[in-house]
């Protein structure tokens, strides 16, 4: 695999296909792992070191010393983003800016859109993990989500 320089690995099955393992497996060869949509109503198990990890919005290449990115398409919870960075901090993991960048483009998931979420799926089931994920995507298709770079904006707010 070392002579590929984009490998990407895309689930087709509505998640739960094993992406997780094949990302961590693969990312020991690779300079960048890139979690490019998404949030955090998933997870992602991995063993390292004969330890279990689970990662919801962080790619496991960060278990490698890897550098890893999480995109634009990515919607971000920043408490559970802050808390998975804590955790890995926690278990002895470097977490840091030169080798976890975030898109300034990724959309932010606020408060009322776990409201929206939890609203709708009393009214409407749908299986939601109630976490604002889909909420955040239809702002974010509709124009008028709120991005990362609204926060690094002096005065946006």
């Amino acid at each position: 695999m070392k002579n590929y320089k984009t490998i990407a690995i895309i689930g087709t099955q509505w998640g739960d296909e094993g992406k997780g393992k094949v990302v961590h497996y693969l990312s020991r060869n690779a300079d960048y792992i890139v979690r490019y949509q998404g949030g955090n109503n998933a997870g992602h198990t991995v063993v390292f070191d004969n330890k279990e990890y689970i990662l919801h919005l962080i790619p496991s290449g960060i278990l490698e010393h890897k550098k890893c990115v999480i995109a634009n398409g990515v919607v971000i919870d920043p408490e559970a983003l802050y808390n998975e960075i804590q955790f890995l901090k926690s278990k002895g993991f470097n977490v840091t800016k030169e080798n976890l960048f975030i898109s300034d483009r990724a959309h932010v998931i606020l408060p009322y859109h776990k409201y929206l979420d939890v609203v709708r799926e009393k009214t409407q089931k749908i299986g939601t993990t109630q976490r604002g994920i889909g909420p955040c995507y239809a702002d974010k298709y509709s124009r008028s989500g709120i991005r990362i770079s609204d926060y690094l904006e002096e005065g946006t707010f």
